[in-house]
């Protein structure tokens, strides 16, 4: 009976009050000055909260204003609103010696308290299974961000900050466990969880390891692919050395059927064979780039590494957005249409392409950035628009004696180069296919 009666509040992921299973409606607007001191009240539990808390915490430490009278308003629109509830007719809100509490008859059940007594009971249990089982409820426990209609409020986030703080440590202490006893189902679960609470915290790293663990490399190599583009879209960032090592294990777990010499040079055999640079993945370009340096050492071929950066008219890094999107794929294009099939070229972040130039020397660099630009041009007319280029010999890094130059404009007119038909016609695709 006392369970059945229990009034329940969510704070993690949503503010929600059930009592006797059913939902308590105190009106659509979670924002209200009202709903706020209920909040502010249930939150500081038994032991209340001071008035000139509240009034700071309501109504700010502005002095202006008579916040005195503010709050008594405040507290008769609450009394109102509990009355028109379904909750049982009480006074509810006591106040006593300057401080405010929410009391009632039937017992309160409130997450973040709970979560919180999880989290305490799983240390003074030790370390033992009971610790790892309690911290593994406390994880399903939290739901995500601390009443998230209010995430301006100053008091919310420092109270946010403090619960997924518990939560991060609690499930960093479990993945740690559960890993080394080969448990990825349960965990894979968990931090499923965790990544769609917090899509920028790397949650998706322990994803892959469950993934691998339990032998599907398919689905890891999916998750990377889908996380990595959702940092280069939303972060202008690319994945970290932890994600790139699991695209490492992916690849090496990843079997094919026993097959001919044939079939396997077939199947590595680039199907439809495309003109142009050839475009891969961050982790592939990591894996290309060592290996062009390992045969630069030893073959004494020129290799010139190219940062292509699209820039605002005043020369800084343009604002992440759909505009800026289409602009860079503009440039991916660009690269892709005016190399040779010999070059190689990936996305560094939302607004930056990594290209490798093989067999060139320093002016051919200025002849392929021109082409670059100008077919550029052709698909982004605005001049508000600009592209960077960066170029450095890989034999100068880590030195980085490297040069910079903004548009065609500052780089060599190929059209004007005897030097560029001789390199032309040593590279794998003729000038009238778009090949430098």
């Amino acid at each position: 009976m006392e369970k059945e009666n229990c009034l329940k509040v969510q704070m993690l992921g949503d503010f929600i009050i059930t009592y006797k299973g059913k939902i308590v409606q105190l009106g659509k607007n979670q924002t209200t000055k009202a709903l706020q001191l209920l909040q502010l009240l249930l939150y500081a539990g038994s032991q209340g909260i001071t008035r000139l808390q509240l009034m700071e915490r309501l109504y700010g430490s502005d002095m202006e204003g008579d916040h005195a009278n503010n709050l008594r308003v405040t507290v008769f629109h609450l009394r109102r609103l509990l009355k028109n509830s379904e909750l049982p007719k009480e006074q509810y809100i006591r106040t006593e010696d300057g401080r405010y509490r929410f009391e009632s008859s039937f017992p309160i059940e409130i997450d973040v308290v709970q979560f919180e007594h999880l989290l305490e009971q799983a240390d003074k249990a030790g370390a033992c299974e009971q610790r790892l089982e309690l911290l593994k409820k406390a994880c399903y426990y939290y739901k995500g961000y601390f009443l998230p209609a209010l995430s301006a409020e100053e008091w919310v986030i420092v109270a946010g900050i403090h619960f997924q703080n518990l939560y991060f440590a609690a499930l960093e202490e479990v993945c740690g466990q559960m890993k080394r006893r080969r448990e990825f189902t349960e965990l894979l679960e968990l931090c499923s969880r965790a990544a769609s609470l917090y899509p920028f915290d790397e949650w998706q790293v322990y994803q892959i390891e469950c993934l691998l663990g339990l032998e599907r490399p398919k689905e890891a190599m999916a998750l990377y692919e889908k996380t990595t583009e959702m940092y280069f879209d939303e972060l202008d960032m690319p994945p970290s050395e932890r994600m790139v090592e699991c695209f490492r294990q992916m690849s090496s777990q990843i079997q094919l059927n026993t097959g001919d010499f044939n079939e396997i040079h077939k199947m590595l055999r680039e199907e439809p064979r495309l003109g142009g640079a050839y475009y891969c993945t961050y982790p592939s370009f990591m894996d290309i780039y060592r290996i062009i340096v390992r045969i630069m050492e030893r073959s004494g071929q020129s290799v010139y590494l190219l940062l292509c950066t699209v820039l605002d008219e005043r020369q800084r890094q343009m604002e992440d957005s759909e505009g800026l999107k289409r602009i860079t794929e503009c440039l991916a294009e660009a690269i892709q249409e005016t190399l040779r099939r010999g070059d190689t070229f990936t996305r560094y972040n939302i607004s930056q392409y990594l290209v490798l130039l093989t067999g060139v020397c320093r002016e051919d660099c200025h002849i392929a950035t021109s082409r670059i630009d100008a077919c550029f041009r052709k698909k982004v007319s605005s001049r508000r628009v600009h592209v960077n280029y960066r170029v450095a010999s890989i034999a100068d890094i880590p030195g980085i004696r490297s040069e910079s130059f903004v548009d065609s404009g500052q780089a060599v007119n190929w059209e004007e180069k005897n030097g560029f038909k001789e390199l032309d016609s040593a590279s794998d695709s003729p000038l009238s296919d778009g090949g430098l």
